[in-house]
């Protein structure tokens, strides 16, 4: 009986013994206890920040008197009243204290309080004045992963910068697909986090991310609407990754990328390829300078648009043969040869244009009346225009209407496509007001079928200069 009393002491001594050694190394029932007097975390923060832009917040763990406990050594979960920001992970503090970064998405009054994650423990920031600034789109749930719908997260970021009244909408580098399309209201401006325009040759920016990259695949009207005044688009690549390939004898039919109906817009610094048709400005008071344009069908067109537009720096290139590495011509390039057309001019009351390229299309410029009837007074424009090269076309410009005094255009250098061409400046009859055409300098290579500059059919054609 004596042994058997023994014995049970001897196995209830190592068991406590075990318990002790697991406890010790980190085993089950291992949670740590917050020091004795520790009260709560201070939360310190600057009093105001920037949405979009990083800041550091420092926890402290402190006693009732506010002094640091630093034997304090445990696990910190955050939380704040602005649901898309970006908080740190849970993470442990060091001798009681630790430095955090942290990035508001919401404009306003927020804070943030920090909670150990297994005792009663927590603190708050004071009050902290958010102001508008940038919205980062992967703060509202966009992955950029070229395979998640970042549709409704990137017009959630549009709709708070335009309720906190305009700011820039930020995307980093990476591949946002969408399916639907966006509405770009007064102030808000799409921004990338790199300055473009980009070079894609030989790249598929489908599956290769060199750029903050739009994906496209909505067919049911402009992907991008800048419906406000002052809103715009900068520094971004846009991509249709559903559009046929270079050996493809017609491309698939998309509306336009953008349509800008608000003046005071700009689009600048971008790039897109594989588009079907890529700016429709329907406004006067609109910037569009350093593009790279790769669209089968029409680059930029412009009507309705009271008051000036301006264009700087447009480069039309044939962007889906340069991503495939392909040989020129290819079979899309012969649709592109005979449809094709780098700029269209409609109504408008006066055009500035600078520096302006396009490479294989049917027309370089067509001056020509707006289809809508139903403006009063005359449906055509007039302008100014140097640095004109239009590369291997069939017309460099076709006039059939201009207002008056019509267009002057300095330094235009025009190059017919083989065996294609038909005339580097012509003026057709049918337009509501005969157009009226002035080339001051330049040259024009090649041959062509009507004469480099045919008799006007209506209207006036004045080429001095011209080599």
């Amino acid at each position: 009986m004596v042994e058997e009393v023994l014995l049970k002491r001897f196995w209830l001594l190592v068991a406590v013994f075990s318990l002790g050694i697991l406890n010790a190394c980190g085993g089950a029932g291992s949670t740590p206890t917050p020091p004795a007097g520790t009260s709560h975390f201070l939360v310190s923060s600057p009093a105001n920040v920037d949405s979009g832009i990083g800041f550091s917040l420092t926890v402290t763990a402190v006693d009732a008197s506010n002094h640091t406990v630093a034997t304090y050594s445990g696990t910190v979960h955050f939380t704040s009243t602005d649901p898309h920001a970006q908080l740190p992970p849970d993470s442990t503090l060091v001798s009681g204290t630790g430095t955090f970064s942290v990035i508001f998405a919401m404009p306003g009054s927020q804070t943030i309080t920090g909670t150990d994650t297994t005792a009663s423990i927590t603190g708050s920031s004071n009050s902290i004045n958010v102001g508008a600034q940038a919205f980062p789109v992967d703060l509202f749930g966009a992955k950029g992963d070229g395979k998640t719908d970042d549709t409704a997260a990137i017009q959630s970021a549009i709709n708070t910068a335009a309720g906190a009244g305009g700011g820039s909408v930020i995307f980093r580098v990476a591949r946002y697909f969408t399916s639907g399309a966006l509405n770009v209201p007064t102030g808000v401006v799409l921004c990338g986090s790199v300055e473009g325009p980009f070079d894609v040759a030989s790249v598929n920016p489908s599956t290769t991310t060199v750029a903050p990259t739009l994906l496209i695949t909505n067919t049911t009207g402009p992907f991008i609407t800048l419906n406000g005044i002052g809103a715009g688009v900068t520094d971004l690549l846009f991509h249709y990754p559903n559009q046929v390939s270079s050996n493809a004898s017609a491309p698939n039919v998309y509306p336009y990328t953008i349509l800008v109906t608000n003046p005071g817009t700009e689009v600048v610094r971008s790039t897109v390829t594989n588009a079907y048709n890529f700016l429709d400005i329907e406004i006067g008071r609109a910037i569009a300078q350093d593009l790279f344009i790769g669209a089968f069908n029409i680059g930029v067109n412009i009507d309705n648009a009271y008051d000036f537009v301006s264009l700087h720096n447009l480069h039309n290139g044939v962007f889906w043969d340069e991503m495939a590495n392909a040989t020129y011509p290819t079979a899309i390039d012969s649709w592109v040869l005979n449809h094709g057309t780098a700029l269209v001019v409609n109504q408008m009351d006066a055009l500035v244009v600078h520096d302006f390229y396009a490479f294989s299309r049917y027309a370089g410029i067509l001056l020509t009346d707006s289809p809508n009837t139903s403006e009063p007074g005359l449906r055509t424009v007039w302008g100014t225009g140097s640095d004109i090269d239009l590369e291997n076309v069939q017309f460099g410009i076709i006039a059939t209407a201009t207002n008056y005094p019509g267009y002057e255009f300095t330094n235009v250098v025009v190059g017919a496509a083989p065996g294609l061409g038909q005339a580097a400046v012509q003026l057709r009859s049918g337009g509501t007001n005969p157009p009226d055409v002035i080339i001051n300098g330049g040259s024009v290579q090649g041959a062509w079928s009507l004469g480099a500059f045919p008799s006007p059919e209506a209207g006036t054609l004045t080429v001095v200069n011209v080599i």
